[in-house]
């Protein structure tokens, strides 16, 4: 191997970016003008010798991504089509661990566990179930056959090796290996490419033959397919429609309108996808965030890999570090931005005390809900942006770029709308509990808003269209707004325009189902201070409301 830049110097793992490694033997170089140290190394290695795992699933998408997620995790893996093919392998192999797909062509998972518990050679080996059914039934079945884990499809990509160690070692949790083989993100998105054109095809092919030599099999084994692995490469929506279209096939008499309507959507969702990992980045956010230098710290590496590689799409020069360095040290002066990840060691760390020394960098914190609201108020405070655990690459660049944003307005008025923040200041000290506007034309909602906000002591008041919602702005003067985007009459973007162009002096944060940048870009530009997607969370909710009051 060559020469290869690293962040941190004498560690057993060094992280780069998409790299890691196990280094047992190298040449360690002072660190160069940028603060990167230069690493020469002779000889990657893995501290002990890996746990090998068989996969078998029918599905190649579910297979080629278990592989990719387990020789990430350290594990040496096979895989295997077929019963037929897994038990020809294990003729020769034999792993600490099998991971089989109950739902098999020619002998399922079940007869295949019963035929491995039967035979004393592979009788000990540690047999996990996969499926992507929900039927009780059928999780008695396969601990019956001798499975002694189920697995929910689809697979949760970040904790998929944790499960796998906590079958294999019967513990809750064990510490990871370095990764035998690094996972490249090139290869996952070849993997979802190939998933959405494959699906698009098929879709398109069921929907012409649906009136005539509809190969029911066929779609149903692809329907499966599709359920158990759109949510493990992230397109929920083609799981929850693949579903909902395997549901229809297996009802009797079949309603070919429904089947019809639901492939259909699905096709939709095939295609939203495909055209959602295409576009590209907004403009806003390249110009933001391109050249900058971001720091990051107590991020799990798989974490920390997908930030990096979202980072560095946008032009950004990620640099890790770890919750023992010190904060405000040179390299990370040097950052526009530092992205801090809630957990119990940086929880304690110098780089959340109320007291850092150079509280003028904006700072995004990331974490479970919990865990961020747990934080002392000060802290919270610090932060020009809230992340949460679950975020997508393009989330974590939106609350980048407007935590630099923001930064460059002065404090205590923060805010994305010269006009607003100015009328902010001269605004009246709200008295009582403070009181916001709830807009939305779905009733379960606004019932939800309204109740979740009222139990931490605010005073909602309610309306169901645009106009409604900006006379209630214009009459009562809230200390806050949260308005849907998808209104009738005056949508949100409307209402918003509407208040500053009125200078009314209410923070606005909106409530959209929409989750495209340049919807959000269009908020923001017309003055919003924040936003929700649809599903939103309640606890995440109170605290982006209850950051608006305080601003």
């Amino acid at each position: 191997m060559g020469t290869v830049y690293f962040f941190r110097r004498y560690q057993e793992v060094f992280t780069l970016g998409k790299f890691r490694c196990g280094l047992t033997k190298g040449r360690v170089a002072e660190p160069d003008a940028s603060g990167y140290v230069r690493v020469t190394v002779t000889h990657i290695g893995r501290f002990m010798a890996a746990e090998s795992v068989l996969v078998i699933d029918d599905t190649p998408v579910n297979l080629k991504l278990a592989d990719l997620i387990l020789r990430k995790e350290g594990f040496e893996v096979r895989t295997a089509r077929n019963a037929e093919e897994a038990l020809a392998l294990l003729q020769g192999f034999r792993p600490d661990l099998i991971l089989v797909d109950i739902n098999l062509p020619g002998m399922d998972g079940l007869e295949l566990t019963r035929c491995i518990k039967s035979d004393p050679g592979t009788a000990d080996i540690t047999v996990v179930a996969l499926t992507a059914s929900m039927q009780p039934e059928l999780k008695e079945q396969a601990f019956a056959a001798g499975c002694t884990g189920y697995i929910l499809k689809p697979m949760d990509t970040k904790t998929l090796g944790e499960t796998v160690r906590g079958h294999l070692y019967s513990r809750r949790a064990s510490r990871r290996l370095p990764s035998g083989i690094p996972f490249k993100a090139v290869e996952l998105e070849a993997l979802r490419r190939r998933f959405l054109e494959e699906g698009l095809g098929d879709t398109r092919r069921m929907l012409e033959t649906l009136s005539g030599a509809f190969d029911y099999e066929k779609a149903g084994r692809l329907l499966h397919q599709w359920a158990g692995a759109g949510g493990a490469l992230g397109y929920s929506e083609v799981t929850d429609t693949a579903r909902a279209a395997e549901q229809l096939l297996q009802n009797a008499p079949l309603d070919k309108a429904a089947l019809r309507e639901t492939l259909t959507n699905l096709l939709y969702a095939f295609s939203d996808s495909a055209q959602d990992d295409l576009r590209p980045l907004p403009e806003f956010i390249l110009r933001e965030l391109d050249g900058k230098r971001v720091a990051l710290t107590g991020f799990a590496p798989e974490d920390a890999e997908r930030l990096c590689a979202a980072l560095e799409r946008a032009g950004a020069r990620p640099r890790l570090f770890r919750a023992m360095d010190a904060p405000d040290s040179g390299p990370v002066r040097d950052c526009a931005l530092a992205m801090i990840h809630v957990d119990a060691e940086t929880a304690r760390s110098p780089w959340l005390s109320p007291a850092r020394a150079f509280p003028d960098q904006p700072i995004v914190l990331v974490g479970g809900r919990d865990r961020l609201m747990a934080l002392d108020a000060r802290v919270q405070l610090l932060a020009r942006e809230l992340l949460i655990d679950g975020w997508q690459p393009e989330e974590a660049l939106m609350r980048c770029t407007l935590a630099l944003q923001r930064a460059a307005v002065p404090a205590p008025a923060v805010s994305d709308s010269p006009v607003s923040a100015g009328s902010r200041a001269s605004a009246p000290a709200a008295s009582g509990p403070p009181r916001v506007v709830i807009a939305d034309d779905d009733a379960v909602i606004r019932t939800l808003l309204r109740g979740t906000l009222e139990n931490y002591g605010m005073t909602c008041l309610v309306a169901t269209n645009g106009p409604d919602a900006l006379n209630l702005i214009r009459t009562e003067r809230p200390d806050a707004a949260v308005l849907d985007i998808n209104m009738p009459e005056m949508d949100g973007y409307l209402v918003l325009a509407a208040i500053r162009h009125e200078k009314i002096p209410v923070p606005v944060l909106l409530l959209t189902a929409r989750s495209h940048e340049n919807d959000i870009s269009r908020g923001f530009t017309l003055g919003a201070d924040d936003y929700v997607v649809k599903p939103f969370n309640s606890i995440e909710l109170v605290a982006r409301v209850k950051r608006l009051l305080r601003r």
